[in-house]
């Protein structure tokens, strides 16, 4: 009879034993855990991102890697690249990816385009329509910013203008056509003026051309000295 407690004793003794040391590798196990994070956390302390973003219409969806965000905000963000999404019924959604670099602030400027080409919405919404050109404005202040071209050109586009029908950005390129420069010299980096007509309609080609190349001549551009490239949604 007492080697049968013995017995019973040890094993209450071995399963206490054993509750302990489990007990003690859990909290090991949590505070190895939360040192790790909070060493991580001291490391990237200074490796924070900011995103600025703005977009019309206000009341799009805005995703950047699926987590959605408001119109108009600014966020925090661990650096890297991200996928953009921007949507709403009735708009050409816009897809497209934003670089997010430690200790800078990118930014997110972006109006969706009406899938009608006839639609309405900006000239019946003024404040989205107000958004729309801030946001442009914003652009192009940008590409200014970080462009230090001296042709005439870079101080008149990016332009964007939906009510009209048309946005004109330009880019340096090859010029494969030999053309001379603004400076009347040939030169390899000839600058391309592209032409974006809103329109899917051929008849309505011809009338937004114009209207684009009226604006260039309004700014005192000659566009015998740059290539033009023209392009719509067809």
């Amino acid at each position: 009879m007492a080697g049968k407690n013995l017995f019973r004793f040890d094993s209450n003794k071995r399963q206490k034993k054993i509750l302990k040391y489990s007990l003690i590798f859990m909290i090991a196990l949590f505070l190895g855990a939360l040192i790790y994070s909070t060493i991580e956390m001291i490391i990237n302390h200074d490796k924070t991102a900011t995103i600025e973003i703005l977009i019309a219409p206000s009341d799009a969806k805005v995703e950047i890697d699926g987590r959605t965000f408001p119109t108009k905000s600014t966020i925090k963000i661990r650096p890297g690249t991200y996928a953009v999404k921007i949507e709403k019924d009735g708009f050409i959604s816009f897809n497209g990816s934003i670089k997010a670099n430690a200790d800078e602030t990118s930014y997110l400027y972006e109006f969706l385009n009406e899938e009608n080409e006839n639609g309405t919405y900006y000239k019946d919404n003024e404040q989205d329509s107000l958004r729309a050109q801030q946001i442009s404005d914003k652009k192009a202040d940008l590409f200014h910013e970080n462009y230090n071209g001296t042709d005439q050109i870079w101080n008149v586009t990016p332009y964007d203008d939906y009510a009209s029908g048309y946005k004109i950005w330009a880019e340096k390129g090859s010029n494969e056509s030999n053309l001379p420069s603004v400076s009347g010299n040939t030169n390899s980096d000839q600058i391309t003026i592209n032409i974006y007509l809103y329109t899917c309609s051929d008849d309505r080609l011809a009338k937004l051309k114009q209207s684009a190349l009226d604006y260039l001549e309004e700014k005192k551009i000659k566009i015998e000295n740059y290539t033009i490239k023209y392009s719509n949604c067809s």
